[in-house]
């Protein structure tokens, strides 16, 4: 209920979409790595990682981490909670592993960076972690004159490791400009797709849905072959893994709890007695924000709480610190500060302060659950089946489904870094034992697609389904038979539909790219209507949702006056910006399968 205290809710989910896009984009456009990547020599202290036999050194991946971190504050005004300083380590830890595999493909094209280049780049777009230095800033805002100036300076020696960080970089995006430069767009497929964007017809439809009364024979192989080969274009995707997951609560004795719980309630008791709250977040609280007295940097809908402690909060009086609350493995002290009205809400916001206290299991439960964990995972390498290992000993794994390098599935929400092992696995391989916040989990690789259409073998359920209601659909032709024959006979649509038992509807203005949601399963129905000219009547057209016979009654043609000039940059833009980003994930996620990359950042840290 309280989890939004330590990942943020929906709010922090939308500023890690936002820090995700900037890192696509970084990569695609920019290369202003959020990790400083320095030398990976013999210099440096430790190795986080290996990919493909380049390592990645602790140095390089903490001030990666920092980077991101900063990242984080830019885009919340907070400190990261704990849930979301797991986030920030993965993000870290992506952006270097995808820096070296770039780098490599650099490296094999012959590209480098020369003296002139890596000092036009300074001087004109800075590193990041320039940019942010204090002393070229002024009113909290990067100074160009500043920096300016500092280049200029013959006496000194600060250059040094971001000159080396532009050179390393600079090949990398001489690559990525070559790939994204070869994705093109013609003149025919500029005009269709303005097309598709203003060109716009009203119809009225009639759909006949599948017979889902009627019994259906069992799909034979043929049927799902035919199937298969029928839509097999939509079954393409990217490189994704699914995995087979087993969470393990961790243990906490009665004991732990109560420790933790006496702890918190003190806590309350003082600052209802007088102690500063603040004083006391800073002192006490293992949670975000402590440094600043524990204060929430946004303002929270009380239906963000939870059914219960939302109106509680909102019931009490300003200042007022509410009873501990346990949340998994932790105790959480709000304090109201301050109701907030904000314009379009159901209700008052709230801006609270807290404070968090963390159960601390004790060192033998702690070493005793590991222990047995470590057991099971050694059965489940023996057995070659981690569901058999966890039946054995009473619980039970998840399938994660197929999941992507830009999406994480709920199940690995507190353990993100399990996901991205996931990648670099093979089939059958069973992870090391991730610990999350309240959970220990440990996964392995059920399926790995490199990309491209999934093979038949892999559909088998979706397959039968697919080919069940196709069957259904075969089955409802002889309805939509008789809607056409009516109009033959000269019947209107709307007295065809009638007769069959069936109810016209009204589609407004829909275009090729934004057909009407209804009709977003029936793409042959769109392409028929758009062909058509006004008045005309088309079908019956066979969907995977049924049938359909639609009539156009208005089509408005789009404006060849100065609006195609005008709209033509920012069509251009949003397709080429679409087919690089989907170029540039699906090489990178292919690169990301193909490599071998080891994590050892448990010891480098």
């Amino acid at each position: 209920m309280l989890r939004y205290l330590r990942t943020g809710g929906k709010y922090t989910k939308l500023i890690w979409w936002a820090l995700t896009v900037i890192t696509v984009v970084t990569f695609v456009f920019m290369f202003n790595a959020f990790g400083f990547v320095g030398s990976s020599g013999p210099q440096q202290s430790g190795v986080a990682g290996l990919v493909d036999g380049s390592p990645i050194s602790s140095q390089d991946y903490q001030q990666a981490v920092m980077s991101q971190r900063e990242a984080f504050k830019r885009q919340s005004g907070s400190d990261p909670t704990d849930m979301d300083q797991k986030t920030v380590d993965i993000q870290a830890w992506r952006t270097l592993v995808t820096q070296r595999l770039l780098g490599k493909q650099a490296r094999a094209a012959g590209l480098v960076a020369h003296d002139s280049e890596v000092l036009l780049q300074l001087r004109t777009q800075p590193p990041q972690e320039l940019v942010n230095q204090p002393a070229f800033q002024t009113d909290g805002k990067f100074d160009p004159n500043k920096y300016q100036a500092a280049l200029r300076d013959p006496n000194s020696n600060f250059w040094g490791p971001f000159e080396q960080l532009t050179r390393q970089q600079l090949p990398v995006r001489k690559l990525e400009e070559r790939l994204l430069a070869s994705i093109k767009l013609s003149e025919p497929e500029l005009r269709e797709a303005y097309r598709d964007r203003y060109e716009r017809i009203s119809a009225t439809v009639v759909e006949v849905p599948p017979d889902m009364q009627g019994k259906v024979a069992p799909p034979q192989p043929a049927d799902l072959d035919r199937v298969y080969q029928q839509y097999k274009g939509r079954f393409n995707s990217g490189p994704r893994v699914d995995l087979e997951v087993l969470g393990v609560p961790k243990k906490f004795t009665d004991e732990d709890v109560r420790a933790a719980r006496q702890t918190a309630q003190t806590l309350v008791d003082r600052a209802r007695q007088g102690d500063d709250f603040a004083t006391l977040a800073r002192d006490y609280s293992e949670g975000p924000g402590a440094a600043q007295g524990g204060v929430i940097n946004r303002v929270i809908q009380p239906a963000e709480l939870g059914p219960d402690l939302g109106p509680h909060l909102s019931a009490i009086k300003v200042g007022a610190v509410a009873d501990p609350y346990q949340d998994g493995g932790r105790f959480v002290i709000l304090k109201l500060l301050e109701r907030a009205q904000q314009p379009g809400m159901p209700a008052a916001g709230l801006r609270l302060a807290q404070i968090i206290i963390r159960v601390r299991p004790g060192e033998g439960t702690m070493r005793q659950q590991y222990e047995d964990l470590e057991k099971l995972r050694g059965r489940a390498v023996a057995l070659k089946s981690l569901g058999k290992a966890a039946t054995e000993k009473g619980m039970s794994t998840v399938r994660t489904g197929y999941f992507d390098m830009s999406t994480s599935p709920q199940v690995l929400y507190g353990v993100p870094e399990a996901a991205d092992w996931g990648f670099g696995s093979m089939p059958g391989t069973v992870s090391p034992i991730f610990e999350g916040l309240d959970a220990y989990v440990i996964a392995q690789v059920a399926e790995r697609h490199l990309g491209g259409p999934v093979s038949r073998d892999k559909l088998g359920e979706t397959l039968r389904q697919i080919a069940e209601i196709d069957a259904r659909v075969s089955q409802a032709k002889p309805a939509a038979d008789r809607v056409a024959q009516a109009l033959a006979q000269g019947h209107t649509l709307e007295e065809a539909a009638k007769a069959a038992g069936l109810t016209p509807f009204k589609v407004q203005d829909v275009t090729r790219l934004q057909p009407d949601p209804r009709l977003a399963v029936a793409p042959e129905l769109v392409g028929a209507l758009f062909a058509a000219p006004p008045g005309r009547t088309v079908g019956p057209v066979r969907a995977p949702s049924g049938w359909y016979l639609a009539r156009v009654d208005q089509r408005v043609a789009a404006p060849m006056d100065t609006t195609f000039d005008r709209m033509k940059g920012p069509i251009t833009n949003e397709i080429l910006s679409r087919r690089q980003q989907a170029f540039f994930n699906g090489w990178v996620g292919d690169l990301r399968m193909r490599a071998k990359v080891q994590d050892l950042r448990q010891g480098a840290r």
